[in-house]
Parts: C-alpha cells; sequence; structure tokens
C-alpha cells in the first residue's frame, strides 16, 4: 500500500512539474534601482514558452511613460533550447522627474496554437528612486564673492588681424578699380567702319532678303526695321535714340528739315511696328514690304538734308 501511494505521488509531482515547464513565464529586471535625473538604467524582460506553442504578442511602449523616457529600444532576440524558446528586450531608460518612478507592469500576451483560451501575463512593476546629485558634505561653502571689473584690454593681435584686413581690403579696391579701367569698354553705337547711310543700306537689303514676312515672323521684321532706323539716325544725328519711344523719335526728328510727307511716311512705319510688337497686330504683307520701302526712302531723304543744329552732321 505504501508503494503504491509512493508511486502515485511520484506521478503528480511529475506532472505538475511538467505541467510548469509547458506555462509561459516572464522574469523582469533592472541594472540599477535608484538613479541621478537624466541618468539612464537598463530594463530588461525575458519571457519563456514552449516552442511551436503560443504565438507571442509583446508589450509595445511610447517614448515617454509613466515618468520615464526611452533612450533606446533593444531588438527582441530569441533563441531555442530543449524545446523552449525565450525572448528577451532590453529598454534603456531615463527620467527627469525626481522622486520614486514606477515602471509599470507590462502585459505580454500567449496565444496558443491549439484551441486553448489567450495566457496573459504581466511584468513585475518596479519603483526607481530619481535624485538630484547630492551636495558632497566634506566640501566647504564660500560666500558671495563681489563682481569682477574686466578690464578693457586688447590684445594685440586683433589689432594686427585688424590692419591686415584693411591693407587686404585697399589693395582689393586698388586691384578692382584697375581691373575695371582695363576692360574693353562695349562698343559704342557710333563706332561702325561704314557711314551711317551705307550701314543702314545693308541692313535694309539684309533684312528683306531674310524673307521674315513669308516665314510668319512679323514682329521680328518691323522689330529690325525700326531699329535699322533708329541706329541710323542716331548716327547721323551724334545722338543715341535707340531707347526712344515712337513719338521722341518723332520729336528728334524736328531737327531736320524733313518734309512733311516724309514725316508722315516713317510715322506710319513706327506706329505699324507698335502695334505689331504691343497690340499684336498682324498686318498684311503688302503694308509690311511697303513700310520697308517708306523707311529706306526716309533715310535717303535725311541724308540730302542740311540739319538745324550746327553740332549735327
Amino acid at each position: 500500500m505504501k508503494r503504491i501511494l509512493f508511486f502515485i505521488g511520484f506521478v503528480f509531482v511529475l506532472s505538475v512539474q511538467f505541467t510548469s515547464a509547458q506555462s509561459p513565464s516572464l522574469k523582469t529586471a533592472v541594472d540599477k534601482r535608484q538613479i541621478l535625473i537624466g541618468e539612464q538604467l537598463q530594463y530588461s524582460v525575458e519571457a519563456s514558452f514552449p516552442a511551436n506553442a503560443y504565438n507571442i504578442g509583446w508589450f509595445n511602449v511610447p517614448d515617454s511613460f509613466s515618468h520615464f523616457e526611452v533612450v533606446n529600444r533593444g531588438k527582441i532576440d530569441s533563441i531555442e533550447s530543449n524545446g523552449i524558446l525565450t525572448c528577451r528586450q532590453t529598454l534603456t531608460l531615463t527620467s527627469f522627474d525626481s522622486g520614486i518612478n514606477t515602471i509599470p507592469a507590462l502585459a505580454i500576451n500567449f496565444d496558443p496554437l491549439a484551441d486553448d483560451s489567450t495566457i496573459h501575463l504581466f511584468t513585475d512593476s518596479i519603483p526607481i528612486n530619481v535624485s538630484f546629485s547630492p551636495l558632497d558634505s566634506t566640501q566647504t561653502f564660500h560666500d558671495i564673492k563681489s563682481i569682477i571689473e574686466v578690464k578693457d584690454e586688447v590684445p594685440w593681435l586683433i589689432w594686427a588681424g585688424a590692419a591686415a584686413l584693411i591693407i587686404l581690403l585697399v589693395v582689393l579696391v586698388v586691384y578692382l578699380v584697375k581691373y575695371f579701367k582695363r576692360r574693353k569698354k562695349p562698343a559704342s553705337v557710333f563706332n561702325s567702319k561704314l557711314s551711317p547711310f551705307d550701314e543702314a543700306m545693308q541692313s535694309l537689303d539684309a533684312l528683306q532678303k531674310e524673307q521674315l514676312l513669308y516665314k510668319g515672323d512679323v514682329k521680328q521684321f518691323h522689330t529690325r526695321l525700326i531699329d535699322i532706323f533708329k541706329r541710323y539716325l542716331s548716327r547721323k544725328m551724334q545722338k543715341n535714340i535707340l531707347n526712344l519711344t515712337s513719338s521722341e523719335v518723332l520729336l528728334s526728328l524736328n531737327d531736320t528739315l524733313l518734309s512733311k510727307a516724309d514725316t508722315f511716311l516713317i510715322a506710319g512705319s513706327l506706329r505699324m511696328t507698335d502695334a505689331v510688337k504691343f497690340a499684336k497686330y498682324f498686318p498684311p504683307t503688302s503694308e509690311s514690304e511697303s513700310a520697308l520701302i517708306n523707311t529706306k526712302k526716309v533715310i535717303e531723304q535725311i541724308d540730302n538734308l542740311i540739319f538745324t543744329d550746327q553740332n549735327l552732321k
């Protein structure tokens, strides 16, 4: 009878141990329970359970929780030994709130692959004492000292650097002045190997040969036409009128003895160019060709006139 009872007890103990070995378990640890404000500690959690028996749902904490800040999240490492799978994670935590702050219990869920109910286990809640740096009682205290006046002295190196900088700036200014003086001046509107009349005639012939009207480029044709006339008149009168408006160009013609009929002709060319450029007017080809002929005629008339201004050619 005693042997039977011993055997039953032995089987019971083995079954309890086997059942305990098959159940999930948690371990929680920290490397220190007292830290200074801003100091870091290592918080480790280890879960063990039979391999291929559970799906584990690991806890997830925000970057800041319960007066603690997560500095670093270690990877969840796992290792299997004798059919037991062990998962481990270490969090690096810190705190900036003094006092006894508790790392709360965190839930880890074990979902059996069989039809059993889910097992919910919680880590240990661990209190951590967060404090300021303690005063060193062995050190003596000193009274508040009076304000010390700072001498207004500039080291000689600063003076030397300032002088060198001024000299460098002077040299740079002199160099830039000489450089820009040596630069070739842009060609003047009055510089040309041809006379104003010959240059204008050559430019008008070249414009006519380009056949811009038949290519549909009416705006460029009229713009070039009036630019040729303005350049001719600028050189003839020795006065740059390239940037003048059409009305101002017509006023400039008062310095000549150009007839009213010829003035009317060039005025028509100027106004047509303004309409093409600014009002998007598209004149017939015949009118554009007449504008070139009229401009050429006016240039010929001006070249044969005597200017009223004695300083004009």
